[in-house]
């Protein structure tokens, strides 16, 4: 330590003196011996002084620079002297204070960058669009959770690697590349094939030359693909379905002004078809229309409290003549105390309806259909259930698709419109409730409706803004 070094060199230099003072004068007289006496005194008299003004103040700057340079802030140093060790006390305590606030200024804005990381990191994290940020050597430094998800990655394993290691898709990896290159290339869309998702990306390089990194942005357009093939299907099926009457009728019509008109036999029978061609464009239309209103939400129905025994019977009563030219049983079982859900009569009407034509339609000859309902816990459940054809299990789930049929030349032959098990489905869930199918080949099919249960004098209308007095189908 340097106050224990000065300190010997002062006690060698007293040392020195007492000596000196010993050989000049001799050790023979008392005089020379106390004057020696009192060099000694003097010289420790300096040595103290030393200690106490200079040696002490030494170490004390010297223990706070340590301090400081090891990272700590040492308190005010309390020197007062006016020599040069106080001078340089002063300049180290005015150097103490700048750094303190410089480091108290490091520190808040060490914070708030800090506060801006972790919003930023929320806000990211909470987007639906994936986004992955890679450096300029495609390593990647961040991903949110919806990138994650929309490229099936493992968190664990992909922040600091390069991209390529990571992605699978080498398209991706070839966009970003080209934005790290300066570029803005165009947007492309990839099918990720593990999640089966259509991801929609775009990459944007960040800011400054050299580029320091892009950012790669991913959009899921699944939905929006799968609601653009329907729209061009119903589109399609729209054609198809107006085109097959109109142009039965437009042949029929045809035949009878080259000639056929002036045959009486053939007149009737041409007439007969025109009219049947008819009926069907005009139950297509109305479908259509009825359809048209449940997805815009315009068919509102004033809900109530429905006798379900009630509205079952008068369906099934209507579908029996029909259902003994094919030799069908039509059966219904159901309790004999009223059960009432809530609907609207009309609708739960039309959901019966089209349920049995479409088991009716299906079921071979001499088949059953049976027509169940019940209450269960705090809902109704009504069951058409028939021994036909079955539906395949991949064609279950979109059953209930506009125009969506298994066997389409079946389904033209029996003169459906494709267009009934959509509009069950729309009404299950407009009066709150559902329907669902269960089925296997060659052993039939069962539709489940479930409805919200009542007591018998329930009134449920809606609010006043969705009351509306314009029935489901249009008046023919």
């Amino acid at each position: 330590m340097l106050s224990a070094l000065l300190l010997r060199r002062l006690l060698a230099i007293q040392v020195v003196l007492t000596l000196a003072a010993a050989y000049v004068f001799g050790a023979e007289g008392w005089q020379e011996w106390a004057l020696a006496g009192l060099l000694v005194l003097f010289g420790v008299a300096v040595t103290y002084w030393a200690v106490f003004q200079i040696i002490g103040p030494l170490e004390t700057l010297t223990q706070a620079a340590q301090r400081m340079a090891g990272g700590e802030t040492p308190s005010e140093l309390a020197i007062r002297s006016r020599n040069e060790i106080g001078t340089l006390a002063a300049a180290f305590n005015s150097m103490n204070r700048q750094l303190t606030a410089r480091f108290r200024d490091l520190e808040e804005q060490r914070t708030r960058v800090e506060q801006s990381h972790a919003r930023l990191e929320t806000v990211l994290g909470a987007m639906l669009e994936g986004v992955m940020a890679v450096d300029a050597e495609e390593g990647i430094l961040f991903a949110n959770h919806a990138a994650l998800s929309l490229l099936d990655l493992n968190p664990a394993m992909m922040v600091g690697r390069p991209i390529w290691e990571v992605v699978r898709q080498a398209e991706l990896v070839k966009l970003v590349r080209r934005a790290l290159a300066g570029e803005q290339p165009p947007r492309m869309e990839i099918e990720v094939a593990r999640t089966q998702v259509t991801v929609a990306a775009t990459a944007s390089p960040l800011p400054g030359q050299p580029v320091p990194g892009a950012v790669l942005v991913l959009h899921d357009v699944t939905e929006l693909r799968r609601l653009e093939r329907l729209r061009r299907e119903f589109v399609q099926n729209v054609s198809h379905e107006l085109k097959t009457p109109l142009s039965s009728i437009a042949a029929y019509a045809d035949t009878l002004l080259e000639g056929a008109l002036d045959d009486p036999q053939c007149r009737r029978q041409f007439v007969e078809r025109i009219s049947e061609q008819t009926e069907r464009l005009h139950t297509l239309i109305l479908d259509l229309l009825a359809l048209g209103r449940l997805e815009a939400e315009e068919a509102v129905f004033e809900l109530k409290a429905v006798d379900v025994n009630r509205i079952v019977a008068a369906s099934v009563d209507a579908h029996l003549a029909v259902a003994q030219t094919k030799r069908l049983k039509l059966l219904k079982e159901g309790p004999s105390e009223p059960v009432y859900g809530i609907a609207e009569d009309e609708g739960l009407r039309i959901i019966i309806d089209n349920l049995l034509d479409n088991a009716i339609n299906y079921t071979l000859e001499g088949g059953r259909i049976i027509v169940r309902w019940w209450s269960e816990r705090e809902a109704v459940v009504i069951e058409v259930q028939d021994t036909g054809v079955g539906i395949a299990k991949e064609h279950q789930t979109r059953i209930f698709e506009r125009f969506y049929r298994i066997d389409k030349a079946r389904s033209r032959e029996l003169g459906g419109t494709g267009l009934g098990l959509a509009i069950v489905k729309h009404l299950c869930q407009a009066f709150g409730g559902s329907v669902q199918v269960r089925s296997q080949l060659g052993q039939g099919s069962t539709f489940t409706v479930k409805l919200r249960g009542a007591s018998a004098d329930a009134d449920l209308l809606p609010p006043p803004s969705r009351l509306s007095t314009a029935p489901l189908l249009p008046a023919s």
